[in-house]
Parts: C-alpha cells; structure tokens; sequence
C-alpha cells in the first residue's frame, strides 16, 4: 500500500550517469519493461542529474496527456535536439505557437482531404511493383527495409511537393536520411553536449545534412511563390492555409518546418511499421491469407482508390495491430514544469516523465496475450471496450500526430497493392533484431525472398 505524495521506488543505477546506459542500449525498452515488473506503474531513476519517472498505466497517461497536459511540455532535451532539425512544427511547437500552427494546418489532414491524395499514393505503390518485377525475375532477394524507406519516401515527396524534386534531390535526401537519424539519436540517448560541438567531421556533417534539406524545401517554396503554380499538394495547401482568427498565413520559414516534419516523421515511421509487418506475416500466414482473400474480394487485380479504403477493413486492422506490437515512436518524454501528484506519487518541478507507447501496449491489465499478433483486437466490439490511452502508436490528446489518417491510408495501400502480386517470404532461421533508439526499426538490413504470385515457386 502507498502513502499518498509518497515517492515512487526505483533502479538506483551508478554514479553520476545513473542509469542512461540502461536507457540507452539496444536493450532498453527490456530493461524499461524489467523496472515496471519489479516497482509497478510509476518508477524512478535518473540519468545523469535528472530525475525520470516511468508512467505506465493509461489512466496516468491520460491525466499527463490530457486536461495536464501545460504542466508537461515538450521543454525536454531530446525535443530541444530534434527542433535543430524539425525547427518549430506542429510537432515541436508549444503553447499559443501550437494552438495556431494546429488550428491552421488541421482542416487539410481531415480524412476527405487525404482521400484526394489516394491516387498519387497508388501510382507511386505501382511504380514500385514495376521495379520489384526485375527483382523477382533476378532471383534476388530483397532489403524490405530499404525498399519500405524508399517507398514511404516517395510517396511523401510526391504528396507534399508533386513533382517539384529532382530525382537527384530525392537521392539526395534518401542519402542524408540515415546518417542524420543516427546523429539525432546520439544526441539524444547521449545527452553530452561537449561530444557534438567538438569539430569533428560527423558533427560538421550533421550541420551540412539539415542545411541541405533547408536549401532544397526552401527553394520549393520560393519557387512555388514566384511560378503562381498551385499543384494539389500538401505544401499548396499549406500555402494556402488561413488562421480562422487572425487570417494570416504560414511564413516560409514556418513552411519549412512543417514540410521538414512531413518529410523525415511521414515516411520514416510507416517505413519501419511496414518493415515489421512483412516478417509478422510470414510468422503468421493464416492472417496473410485472410489479407490476401479480402483484398481479392475487394479489388481484384484493379489498382484500389480511395474508396476502397473503408472496404479494406481487415486489412487495416492488421496495420493497427503491428502499430501496438512495433509502435514506432516506442517511448515519449515531458518536462514537468510544476509539482504535481501522478496516482499516489509526488512529482517534482524540473524532472521527466517517460511513457512508453511500447510498454502500454503490452500492458497485461489491457491486453490478453499482449506478445501474439492479432488483427481481431480491432474490432468495432473489441475497440469500443479497449482503453484509449493503452493504444497510442500516434499519441494521444490534443496532440495526436496529425499524419495518422495520412500513415493509414499509404500502409493500407502498400498492403494490398503488394499482396495483389507478391508474397514476401523470410528465410528459415533468419532473426530479426530490433533497434531501440528514437525510433523502432529492426536492426540491420531485412533480406526477404520475393515471391510473384502464381510462379511456380509459390505453387
């Protein structure tokens, strides 16, 4: 039994660094699991001198979330490193800058919106089957990883910019993507800030990378200005974008920021998402064939449109299901900016909180066999009965990611256009690691063989 405003148990860790490299490896979300087994849904540590407490149940993260959400901000150091990136979106902004940055850009994420985009999505999933035809007619087998990246990549740069990059540019970005998602990570799982001022040449090339991407979106922007083009792209809309109450626009700088999030948060994530899927289906291949059957039923051998999307509903349900087990945003920080009491705990002015979207979707309270892939957990029955604050593979409250309808409907896609042709098929005793840094990624390249459907190899 606790005392109220008592304070929370927890690992003790070394000195000084407490425990960031607990935190820090690739084995930190076990260890995170390993600390609520042993002191319960809210826990302390501290990583160098600041003391982190673990939320893990949805009623406290729905308090942390929702009507307390000012008393939490995003005034914590590993948000500080991604705004060098991300500069002030909607997903790094606060207060009153974030309320006029989500009131102008939400209307144009609404689900009939991005239903207008469905057509750009598929030509680009086609194009994609195209190139995977030399593929298969080579033998080889194939990067899904890679392949998910460059998809989802794709599929952005078509959807925010039309047809205003290069395809030098998309190289390029595809190039810097990797090495500036590494540089991200060591900043924030390694929080020493002496390490990445020094004049070393990957700290030299960190700047580099983020004043490339500036160049290219910003010189979209000032292009798009000066042509009078309006193309129907996410950026367009953006441009066009009023505030109801003040009626001024987005600014350029404000622009690139948002296309700077749409750009590396809108693909990067899927990507991995979709990487988990292919691997979970070939351990399950009852559910592959249920997929397969229902986009059969639905589409044929027909390219899907936007309507389509409601129909493909079992389908769906599978990519929410990899969303809980892999989510890719596994844990999420705050700063607490005042006293406060979580459950019966005392919380103190200056210290973080962690919660974790991985560690609450499997949360054994919430979750019956939380380890085994199920798409039936998203029934319309079971979802009414789920917690809304034990699924949270977008966030959750008044900031949840604005992309989720955007994210479901390019991975529905992707699905069925895929299984319209392919099988993606895992070799006999191949282990699929994951990486745990910022994002949840597998570790390392993921070779699958491809299967064309009705070859002789699939007979």
């Amino acid at each position: 039994m606790t005392v109220k405003n008592s304070t929370p148990q927890g690992p003790k860790g070394y000195p000084y660094i407490g425990n960031l490299f607990n935190l820090a490896s690739s084995q930190g979300l076990d260890w995170l699991q390993s600390v609520t087994e042993k002191y319960g849904d809210v826990a302390k540590f501290r990583i160098i001198k600041r003391n982190m407490y673990l939320i893990n149940h949805p009623d406290l993260v729905k308090e942390v979330l929702t009507h307390k959400m000012n008393n939490y901000s995003k005034k914590t150091y590993g948000f500080k490193i991604i705004r060098t990136v991300l500069g002030e979106s909607i997903f790094t902004a606060m207060g009153d800058t974030w309320k006029r940055k989500r009131r102008l850009a939400q209307p144009y994420f609404h689900k009939k919106i991005i239903a207008n985009l469905a057509q750009t999505m598929t030509d680009t999933i086609d194009d994609m089957r195209q190139d995977w035809a030399k593929v298969h007619a080579e033998q080889k087998h194939l990067d899904v990883g890679d392949a998910m990246m460059r998809i989802t990549l794709t599929v952005v740069v078509r959807t925010l910019f039309s047809t205003s990059l290069t395809a030098k540019e998309v190289q390029t970005v595809a190039d810097i993507f990797t090495p500036l998602l590494k540089g991200t990570n060591n900043r924030i799982l390694y929080p020493i800030k002496f390490l990445y001022d020094l004049p070393l040449k990957r700290n030299i090339r960190y700047k580099e990378n983020i004043e490339e991407l500036d160049r290219i979106i910003l010189g979209i922007i000032k292009k798009r200005r000066t042509s009078g083009e309006k193309p129907m792209d996410l950026l367009q809309m953006l441009m066009d974008a009023r505030d109801e109450e003040t009626g001024q626009p987005l600014n350029d700088q404000e622009l690139r920021d948002e296309a700077m999030t749409i750009f590396i948060a809108g693909h990067e994530t899927t990507a991995n998402a979709m990487t988990w899927l292919w691997v979970t289906l070939t351990q399950y291949p009852e559910i592959r064939s249920k997929i397969e059957a229902e986009v059969e039923e639905v589409l044929g051998s027909r390219i899907p449109v936007a309507a389509d999307f409601p129909k493909l509903s079992y389908t769906l349900k599978a990519f929410k299901e990899i969303l809980r087990l892999c989510p890719p945003v596994p844990v999420i920080p705050r700063r607490v900016e005042s006293n406060d009491i979580i459950g019966d705990y005392f919380i103190e002015r200056g210290s973080s909180i962690l919660f974790s979207p991985y560690l609450l979707h499997r949360h054994p309270d919430f979750w019956e066999s939380p380890e085994t892939f199920n798409p039936n957990r998203f029934d319309k029955e079971s979802q009414r009965r789920q917690h809304p604050f034990a699924y949270l593979p977008f966030g959750g409250g008044p900031r949840i990611c604005i992309g989720n309808n955007f994210a479901m409907m390019e991975a529905v896609f992707i699905i069925a256009m895929v299984l319209q042709q392919y099988r993606l098929e895992l070799p006999a005793q191949t282990k699929v690691r994951p990486w745990f840094k910022l994002t949840y990624r597998p570790k390392g390249p993921v070779r699958m063989k491809l299967v064309k459907k009705g070859s002789v190899e699939n007979s």
